[in-house]
């Protein structure tokens, strides 16, 4: 059974962080009417990105309703001290809802709820489903790696956009050791200057990381607190336990909220793309406009035959360090997903294979000590590391090229 592909976005964390990516080119960023576009420009990138990658099958873009949350009421500090938003950025979100709705995906806000909780809702709403999910959840904020499982990936935006760092269950014990769960009472122990939760005083994160390995929970840590030495650590901790627990219960996302749409309501078919052609040009995106119209006539455009040749033993004739490689997989998830073949070529001639050559010696050793043109490098290392392979940089990604040459110009 084919897997649907859910991909979830926290719309109002990657908006600002689409702004900031390109403010230092704001004053190029405007429409013919004189609207700021860099925010609407950057969210448009790392959307357009993330669809090809992640090939969805539904998507929903979550966004914050307002200041005030079922968070605000139990704590009426939660977020205060934030700097004022930016009047650049704020008249451009009407117009990514705008954008939204031409490129055909769905957005949804509620009222006392934030981004994040419409996120875990849908997310625990897919693995309810008897027709399987795969999920991918984007933000620019940690909040959402708590929810990490077997069928969630969380990607952080790092920098500008399309830099993600990718978080499933093996990799946040890695960096971190911890689970999911663990990463909410991490957030309850150090607090968040962020989201002014207050935390512990002068609990940081290696202090909390310690406490949290050896006795498992906030609960666990209080459970034992009586045989803590004495310490100003252990003075704080005492002090501070109310403060822990709210912290906590700010922290957690709520994953039961009240919504009112269902994962049929986020099914993705595509763009309108007249409404874009026109949104474009309302926009002044010239080059996303030229790049629509080669789309669209590209629809019926014959394509060329391709000559391969397919072997089961890799000779060291059949490799150059110029050659191009391409590793496939049926799947998006290329943590879990199995290696169904292999290509690499120029123009002249082009090999495929099945993963079994990756076990010969020649392949191996050369993929290991040469810098390879690749299509993009983390899924392809991720997918060779599972075969017992280490690669090292590449010489030439295409897909970080296309990302570059698609910011040349709006």
């Amino acid at each position: 059974m084919n897997k649907n592909r859910l991909l979830l976005i926290d719309g109002s964390s990657v908006a600002f962080r689409a702004f900031f990516a390109l403010y230092n080119q704001i004053d190029r960023f405007k429409s013919p009417t004189g609207l700021h576009t860099n925010a609407i420009y950057g969210f448009h990138l790392m959307l357009a990105h993330l669809l090809e990658r992640v090939q969805p099958t539904h998507v929903l873009i979550a966004f914050d309703a307002g200041k005030t949350t079922f968070r605000t009421k139990m704590f009426a500090d939660y977020k205060a001290g934030r700097a004022k938003t930016p009047q650049e950025f704020r008249e451009q979100l009407p117009f990514i809802r705008q954008m939204l709705d031409a490129m055909g995906i769905r957005y949804y806000d509620l009222v006392d709820y934030e981004a994040d909780d419409i996120i875990g809702t849908l997310d625990k709403m897919a693995e309810r489903t008897n027709v399987p999910y795969d999920v991918v959840i984007v933000s620019g904020d940690k909040d959402l790696i708590q929810l990490t499982d077997d069928n969630t990936i969380v990607e952080i935006s790092k920098k500008g956009v399309a830099e993600f760092e990718e978080f499933t269950l093996a990799y946040l014990m890695e960096k971190m050791g911890i689970t999911p769960q663990q990463f909410i009472d991490l957030k309850a122990l150090m607090g968040d200057k962020s989201d002014n939760i207050p935390g512990v005083t002068k609990i940081g994160e290696k202090t909390g990381l310690k406490l949290l390995q050896e006795y498992g929970s906030i609960e666990g840590i209080y459970q034992h607190i009586d045989e803590f030495k004495a310490s100003k650590m252990k003075e704080n901790l005492i002090n501070d336990k109310e403060q822990a627990f709210l912290s906590k219960e700010l922290a957690t996302i709520n994953t039961q909220a009240p919504i009112e749409i269902g994962l049929d309501d986020t099914i993705y078919k595509g763009p309108i793309v007249e409404e874009l052609a026109t949104f474009y040009d309302e926009m002044g995106f010239k080059q996303l406009r030229s790049q629509l119209g080669s789309a669209a006539s590209n629809e019926t455009a014959s394509h060329k035959a391709v000559d391969f040749t397919v072997v089961d033993q890799v000779t060291a004739d059949m490799l150059d360090a110029n050659d191009f490689f391409y590793f496939e997989m049926l799947g998006e998830n290329y943590h879990r997903e199995d290696l169904v073949g292999l290509a690499w070529g120029n123009e002249k001639q082009i090999y495929v294979a099945s993963p079994s050559v990756l076990s010969q010696a020649s392949l191996q050793e050369f993929l290991q000590a040469t810098a390879l043109k690749i299509y993009d490098i983390k899924r392809t290392k991720v997918l060779l590391h599972r075969q017992g392979i280490e690669i090292g940089r590449a010489a030439f990604d295409s897909r970080l090229a296309k990302y570059l040459l698609s910011t040349l110009g709006t």
